[in-house]
């Protein structure tokens, strides 16, 4: 709507109302960067981390691999595990730092072999439990260590200056590389959570039965999202394990929360994804992003080859699985599984859906041991 001067003369009209739209113009610029200053405002004032939303590193159109970091809890674990998972890492080009913490008491081949990858190594040592909830780390006494890597986690990035890009927290032990996981990144978020099948939503008991225990809601339908590999920019990533630790003071103070448990980490994940605790957070379609969470389909693959050494009279079917090759032969080992599973490319790489290797691949672990026997020790060597 414009406001005219009413004359007799039609040029001062024009002019009038001209100067009039001009005016209005510069009102409407005004007020919407007061609006959004007030927006910004309030958001600083309750957030936990203001500088979220001055995060230089935010909207970077890609990160630089060597100014990246992967930050895993790998404790008790053999050399083979650090081999799978160092070793594919490195094999892929990736040059940044590698953060693991390790046992107090860790023989001297895996020290060796981490000096020589360049991991830098912590060193973390168990301890007894402030309450009755499992194992616990010297450091973090109220968290079973499920928890305790995440405190662990801020603490490590905090203490690396030179982590300025993108980061990565990760499970060691069923999780290995097949690309450089920053380098595939296409669109940068302060924190990236990463979906699971979309067969597994949040149904399930695994997130469903703590969290209605905890804090008495259900969470329905939504997909189910996996606490063991998340991205992020260096402050998002702070602010993520600054809210996982936030919440598990509230879980563990709390009697009806607290549990021995050994996967309610991810019950909270998904509480504080689904109720917008984690700032700037983003979740990752399944086998679209950086991180393939590759579980349950590795785990029907298994049961189905089970099915089938039953059916051709095999004594101990699991047993079988585990020490002979799904598929293919030795000479042709990349072959390691059969097409109508539409998981692999011609080179034996894991995919996404868009028929690209998959840059890192978690809960591998479900595949049984034919996958690390017949398929990821051939290529990581």
């Amino acid at each position: 709507m414009v406001l005219v001067k009413i004359d007799t003369w039609r040029g001062q009209v024009r002019q009038e109302t001209v100067k009039t739209g001009a005016l209005l113009q510069k009102f409407i610029k005004y007020a919407g960067v007061a609006v959004c200053f007030l927006f910004i405002a309030n958001h600083i004032a309750t957030d936990l981390n203001p500088t979220l939303y001055f995060d230089p590193f935010r909207s970077a159109p890609k990160w630089d691999s060597s100014k990246c970091v992967v930050i895993g809890l790998a404790v008790g674990y053999g050399l083979n595990v650090y081999e799978m998972f160092v070793g594919s890492l490195r094999a892929t080009g990736y040059p940044g730092h590698i953060i693991l913490g390790i046992s107090s008491d860790a023989p001297d081949d895996v020290r060796k072999y981490l000096n020589k990858t360049g991991v830098q190594v912590k060193e973390v040592s168990l301890t007894n439990c402030t309450y009755p909830v499992g194992k616990c780390a010297l450091g973090y006494p109220d968290y079973k260590i499920q928890w305790g890597r995440f405190a662990f986690a801020g603490d490590w990035l905090r203490e690396c200056k030179e982590c300025t890009d993108g980061v990565m927290l990760t499970d060691v032990r069923d999780a290995y590389f097949q690309l450089d996981p920053f380098a595939a990144v296409k669109d940068i978020h302060p924190i990236m959570v990463f979906e699971e099948t979309p067969t597994l939503t949040t149904n399930n008991w695994v997130a469903d039965a703590p969290i209605i225990q905890c804090k008495g809601i259900h969470i329905k339908d939504k997909p189910m999202l996996c606490s063991g590999s998340t991205m992020g920019t260096r402050q998002g990533i702070l602010n993520y394990t600054q809210v996982m630790v936030r919440e598990f003071d509230a879980w563990v103070h709390t009697e009806k929360c607290r549990s021995d448990n050994i996967f309610d980490d991810q019950s909270i994940h998904n509480y504080l994804y689904y109720t917008n605790q984690f700032p700037g957070a983003v979740a990752i379609p399944h086998r679209s992003g950086s991180i393939h969470i590759v579980g349950y389909q590795a785990d029907k693959i298994f049961r189905k080859e089970i099915e089938k050494a039953r059916e051709r009279g095999e004594k101990d079917p699991e047993s079988w699985v585990n020490s002979h090759r799904i598929y293919g032969t030795g000479e042709n080992w990349r072959e390691w599984l059969t097409p109508e599973y539409n998981l692999t490319d011609k080179n034996g790489f894991i995919t996404n859906l868009d028929g690209s290797p998959s840059p890192q691949v978690h809960q591998i672990d479900r595949f049984g041991h034919t996958f690390g026997s017949f398929w990821l020790q051939p290529m990581v060597k």
